[in-house]
């Protein structure tokens, strides 16, 4: 299970990635919480987590049926226990700073850089810098800043029933600076079960959450700041009072330019070079993003036994959510080309409810005690509805509001000239699905599982034709050391089991929204008429494909279970081999031409294969106790097949240049471009290679230069202890995954990371030098740009988190009536090794096709954590 982050600022989720990329659209686990299916677990405060479990192989994940197919994460919340009624407090405090700082040229270099390349003059130069401005763009924008969070909880129970409530909140200020990147979170959670007689219990579970946020433009080629902290002029000071304005920036407030200034009144510098650029504190300041909601998830449950072994449940499960968001956007001057002269704003708020209602029955009987029998079957419905409107406010030569202040930022405040937009949609979707599995056990040894969901969505998914998807499994296990003929070895191997399975599962990732329906495009004007007036007209926009069906994914896993030496050492081996067909493929060229697009077709297989390792040993000697758990995984990834009528489909894509794409033969979103293969050591220019051998380098020269799938994760966790001293230690790392760096440019005026273009490069003196001359330019400097000159190998090794606790004794605590208190300072991904020379060596645009592109993503940070977790 890989984790992929698009962003480590306050409040992100990230995505969940299991075994490898089953699809060229989502690939996000099934999220399932105490039985109700949920988009992500945000809202959920992890101390009231009780625990998880990853199905990862077709058998376990089938019961799921035609949401499976990228796995599913099952979460199961704290319940009530039996005994006296506790009350739990846990408090963190935590300060956080940038993980990994890039190296840049300071302003010496950079000088040397731009006169080198020729891009600047030294007059030029001396016009604009005062020989001792040296602005870190990056110590600038980053700072050190606070999160802290509270959680308190009561559970209990008895014969009767349990049990647990709680309450959360936790506020986090990003390392940017100001704060526009904040995120607060308040939640809660409501568990509890009664036994009312012999054959009926009932319960409920419970999740809120009400967040805020406010957020920063990063991970994108334009307007980012993090991209612009990269490149922006070190001549430039971060601000200028009003009588230390250089000339640049007079002649832009004297032309009527709107400069934005600090809070002191003071002006955010601009370069008088750079002209593709803002200043960092520009885009920081330039908009206001904030955004709101609440979510409430949960489920009423019934559990009826009428005979022994047999229990029939009926879920009803629920989950509401509501957000709005609200963008404002400033006058500014950033340069040339970007600049906003009048105050603008939209807003959009949306509603979504969502049911189940599941009833299913378990059988479980012993016979001969010998032969034990399994078997369940059941019944889900599920329905959604999701509201939403938009409103907008442009510019008309004059601000969209009428006032600036905080209080007029809404749509009801709109000039009379401004221009309103409007926009609004319901959207439901339903699926109905029937479930059965059956197993069967012999003396402990010989297990035996079949399972099969039939799976029905509705027209807004499928056609009505085609909208039923079957989707079986079968899973078998041999307890080998349960065997008469294993009893010499059981001293030693304490147990060892076989296991084998196939199944599929499906995917609903890309289906939606009436996609394979034909339909007619209106708002077209049509000039008929010799004295230049239109008609509306309409057109067939779809040819539509009453055949399209689910995503299927089909799994084998063999696996190897043991236990040795009185369980001191355990170990597991997983090989699989995941092949999703009927992958669902858009663009595709139609032989006959009506209307602009075909509707998506089931066109592309993926295949995904890897072993799975684990390790782990736990012993004791006197006081001291520990234990020491690793893991490691390989992937092989690959496209197997995609519509003949397509080269390939473009994923991330830069101006008309595809930097990702899904090709047959190749790693599901591999990284395109031209194979730079050295430096011509007379002239300094780079060589490519000339894969046609036409004699000149183009478009039929483009390849694959790299991949962000990596060969092999691992992880590593530590667990010690000592006379209530505790110690974990937990790591993580990735080998053999590749990022496409495109946070700065050869050959531009902009400041450059010095391991990427600055150190070795060829210059009169160093004909040796493995980056080019900074004299290269036009379609050389580009061609290299679109390079796996551009491509760096992004491994790493991450130390996650080194935690050290104290638990006070039991004998210091009963006279304050405290149950349990322990202490502890962590230090959480506090140490990276990696050679890559951005942000974050984890880097993603989005989280499949743009796996592996540096567009700038919100950096992690590291932490210096405090807290304390009473028990009362």
């Amino acid at each position: 299970m890989q984790f992929i982050s698009t962003g480590s600022e306050p409040g992100a989720t990230g995505s969940l990635r299991i075994r490898g990329i089953s699809s060229n659209a989502s690939t996000e686990p099934l999220y399932v919480v105490d039985g109700v299916r949920v988009k992500d677990i945000s809202g959920i405060d992890p101390n009231n987590i009780e625990s998880m479990e990853v199905l990862k192989d077709a058998a376990s994940a089938a019961i799921y049926g035609a949401e499976a197919g990228n796995g599913v994460v099952l979460v199961t919340t704290k319940k009530g226990k039996k005994g006296n009624g506790s009350i739990t407090y846990d408090f963190q405090f935590t300060t956080q700073s940038l993980s990994q700082k890039p190296e840049l040229l300071n302003a010496a270099q950079y000088k040397e850089y731009m006169l080198e390349s020729g891009i600047v003059t030294e007059g030029t130069i001396n016009a604009a810098w005062d020989g001792k401005t040296d602005t870190d763009w990056l110590d600038t924008i980053f700072e050190r800043s606070i999160m802290q969070k509270h959680s308190l909880s009561f559970r209990g129970g008895n014969d009767k029933g349990n049990y647990f409530l709680s309450l959360g909140y936790s506020d986090n200020d990003g390392i940017l600076i100001g704060d526009q990147d904040t995120y607060s979170r308040l939640t809660a959670a409501i568990n509890a079960e009664y036994k009312i007689n012999s054959w009926l219990t009932v319960g409920t579970t419970n999740n809120l959450s009400r967040m805020k946020r406010q957020n920063q433009t990063t991970n994108q080629a334009n307007g980012n700041l993090l991209i612009s902290a990269l490149m922006y002029d070190p001549f430039v000071a971060p601000t200028y009072s009003a009588s230390s304005l250089p000339a640049n920036m007079q002649n832009l407030l004297a032309q009527g330019h709107s400069l934005l200034t600090d809070a002191n009144g003071d002006y955010y510098g601009i370069s008088a070079i750079q002209a593709s650029c803002a200043s960092p504190l520009i885009l920081a300041n330039n908009q206001l993003q904030k955004s709101d909601g609440f979510g409430i998830s949960g489920s009423i449950y019934g559990n009826i036994t009428p005979l022994k072994g047999l229990v029939f449940t009926s879920r009803f499960g629920y989950r509401l959510s509501s957000g709005n968001s609200r963008t404002v956007s400033y006058p500014y001057y950033g340069y040339q080309g970007s600049e906003n002269m009048y105050l603008s704003m939209n807003s959009r708020a949306n509603n979504t409810v969502y049911y189940q209602w599941e009833n299913f029955a378990n059988y479980s009987k012993t016979f001969a005690e010998a032969h034990t029998l399994t078997a369940m079957a059941g019944f889900s419905f599920q329905n959604e509805v999701t509201n939403y409107v938009y409103g907008g406010l442009s510019a008309s030569n004059e601000d969209a509001l009428k006032g600036t202040g905080a209080n007029f930022q809404y749509l009801s405040y709109g000039s009379d000239s401004a221009i309103k937009s409007v926009s609004g949609e319901k959207l439901e979707t339903a699926k109905m699905s029937w479930f059965g599995r059956l197993g069967y056990e012999y003396l402990n040894k010989y297990m035996l599982q079949a399972t099969l969901r039939a799976d029905a969505a509705d027209s807004s998914y499928l056609p009505v034709t085609n909208k039923w998807g079957f989707f079986p499994s079968v899973s078998a296990g041999w307890t080998i050391s349960e065997e008469p003929f294993f009893a010499p070895l059981k001293s030693t191997v304490n147990s060892l089991k076989f296991r084998a399975s196939w199944g599929q599962n499906g995917s609903l990732a890309s289906l939606g929204n009436f996609d394979y329906a034909s339909s007619i495009v209106t708002y077209v004007s049509y000039p008929l008429s010799d004295d230049g007036s239109t008609v509306l007209g309409k057109y067939p926009n779809a040819l539509g494909n009453d055949k399209l069906k689910w995503e299927t994914s089909e799994q084998v896993d063999l696996g190897i279970d043991g236990r040795l030496l009185n369980d001191r050492l355990t170990f597991g081996i997983d090989w699989f081999s995941k092949k999703t067909k009927d992958l669902l493929i858009t663009g595709v060229t139609p032989s006959l031409s009506v209307g602009g697009t075909l509707s998506p077709i089931n066109a592309g297989n993926v295949s995904n294969k890897g072993f799975e390792f684990e390790l782990g040993w736990k012993d004791h000697a006197g006081d001291f106790s520990y234990g020491i758990s690793a893991n490691l995984a390989t992937l092989k990834n690959k496209v197997t097949y995609v519509d003949p009528s397509l080269n390939f489909i473009a994923g991330t894509t830069r101006g008309r240049t595809a930097l990702t794409a899904f090709q047959e033969g190749y790693p599901v979103y591999y990284f395109r471009g031209y194979n730079f293969t050295g430096v011509n050591a007379e002239t300094g220019e780079p060589i490519f290679e000339d894969i046609n051998g036409n004699g000149q380098i183009d478009d039929a020269d483009i390849t694959c230069i790299g991949d962000a799938i990596p060969d092999f994760t691992y992880g590593i966790t530590i667990n010690m202890a000592w006379k209530g001293f505790d110690l974990v230690i937990f790591s993580n790392g990735s080998q053999g995954n590749q990022n496409y760096l495109l946070l700065d440019e050869f050959n531009t005026v902009g400041n450059k990371l010095k391991k990427v273009f600055y150190d070795d490069r060829w210059t009169e003196t160093n004909h040796g030098g493995s980056k080019p001359s900074l004299r290269t330019s036009g379609n050389l400097a580009s061609t290299y740009n679109n390079s796996n000159a551009r491509v760096f190998d992004a491994s790493y090794f991450k130390i996650n988190q080194i935690q050290l606790g104290y638990s006070i004794p039991a004998s210091l605590l009963r006279k304050a009536s405290v149950n349990r208190a322990r202490v502890y300072c962590s230090l959480d991904d506090f140490f990276i090794f990696t050679k890559y020379p951005g942000y974050s060596p984890d880097a993603a645009a989005t989280a499949v096709a743009g796996v592996g592109i540096d567009y700038g993503a919100y950096p992690a940070s590291k932490k210096v954590v405090l807290g304390i977790n009473v028990e009362f």
